[in-house]
Order: C-alpha cells, then sequence, then structure tokens
C-alpha cells in the first residue's frame, strides 16, 4: 500500500507530466516540422528487402551475423498534434553480414493486432497480455531465439531469422504477466534477468528469470 508521502508524490508528477505532454501538444499544432516524424525518426512507409548492398570501406571477413535493430515506426500516419515516439507500431530493422558482404537489409513491422489489420492479415498467433500488444523498444536474443521486447505490459514476440514475426510468446506460457524491455543476462548460468512491472499497477514489480 502506497503511503501518503508516495501518493502525493505520484500525484504531483502526474500532474507535471500532464502539463508538459499538453504543452508539448499545443506546440506541435504550431508549422513546425514533428522531432518524432522528420529527419532520422522519419516513419518507414514500407517493407522493403534489399540485397547485394553496397559497402563504402570493409566489413571484416570475421563478422558473419546479423545485426538487428528495434524502434518505433507507425503503419499509419499518427496524428502529429498527439503523436509521441513512444507510442508508435514497432519495426525490426536487420542488416545480414557474411563473408565481407552486405547480403541483405530486411525491415518487418511487429504484428500487433492493429498492424496486421492495417496489413489485411491475420492476427499473429499467440496469447496478448495488457492493453497493447504494441511491442517497439528492444531486441534480444536468448536461447537460440530472438525476442522483441517492450516495457511495462506486453508479452514478448518471437521474431525470425528474416525479420519475420513469429508469434506473441510468452516464454512457451512461463510468462504470466508482461515483461522488461531491458532484461540482463548472467554470463556464467545463462539466464535472462528481468524487473517487470505492469502499467496500470506501478507498485508491484516482479523480478522475472528465464
Amino acid at each position: 500500500m502506497a503511503s501518503q508521502v508516495e501518493s502525493l508524490i505520484r500525484t504531483t508528477v502526474t500532474k507535471a507530466v500532464g502539463a508538459v505532454a499538453e504543452f508539448n501538444r499545443d506546440r506541435m499544432k504550431a508549422d513546425k516540422p514533428h522531432p518524432y516524424l522528420t529527419g532520422v525518426h522519419e516513419p518507414m512507409k514500407e517493407e522493403r528487402t534489399l540485397t547485394s548492398l553496397k559497402v563504402t570501406g570493409t566489413v571484416p571477413a570475421e563478422l558473419d551475423g546479423t545485426y538487428v535493430r528495434i524502434g518505433p515506426n507507425p503503419a499509419t500516419p499518427p496524428n502529429a498534434a498527439t503523436y509521441h515516439w513512444f507510442m508508435g507500431d514497432g519495426m525490426v530493422h536487420g542488416v545480414r553480414l557474411k563473408n565481407g558482404n552486405a547480403a541483405w537489409y530486411r525491415n518487418r513491422w511487429i504484428r500487433s493486432r492493429a498492424v496486421s489489420k492495417v496489413l489485411g492479415e491475420a492476427d499473429a498467433p499467440g496469447p496478448r497480455s495488457g492493453f497493447s500488444d504494441t511491442v517497439n523498444t528492444n531486441i534480444v536474443p536468448h536461447a537460440g531465439g530472438m525476442w522483441a521486447v517492450v516495457e511495462a505490459g506486453g508479452f514478448p514476440v518471437r521474431v525470425g531469422p528474416e525479420m519475420e514475426t513469429i508469434a506473441h510468446d510468452p516464454f512457451g506460457g512461463s510468462l504470466k504477466k508482461g515483461f522488461s524491455a531491458h532484461p540482463h543476462l548472467d554470463p556464467e548460468t545463462g539466464e535472462l534477468h528481468a524487473i517487470c512491472y505492469e502499467a496500470t499497477n506501478p507498485e508491484v514489480i516482479r523480478h522475472v528469470v528465464v
């Protein structure tokens, strides 16, 4: 149970965050480039597969694997007055390196229900957790697989070697609630440790070991 001091602090911080958000929404109404929708953050509008990429300089022949990153990328044009980077649909990007070459680049949206609907596809398999199944924050290797993860609610998503969504997967059903976007690997045991919480219940945290 939160103390009166904790409740007061939370109420004050919530009001302050709300005021900042309202200020930013008003600022976005002005005729200015949106910081999360322009420049290096400008969303990609389609999924692409590019092969035999041109390399400037040299790719060390010892590098044999895939460089992967993930980030928010709205699948439909968002309302610039209310859009925040944290809320965008997840998109995975991958570059395959082998024998001194960049063999391919691929970008694929993580199939939340909303993204699948936009793309005219059936929902991706697997259970969901929390109020949103958008996963857009981090991607981690573990136990021979690749997992897209998000903070404070959603289940992890298994991602395939060509950046495709395999399934929303709470680690084979062992995860009962949401995971974390920032787990840490124990190099001695191979276990993945995460401090997890639900956005709807910030008073409870869980230490999860995978």
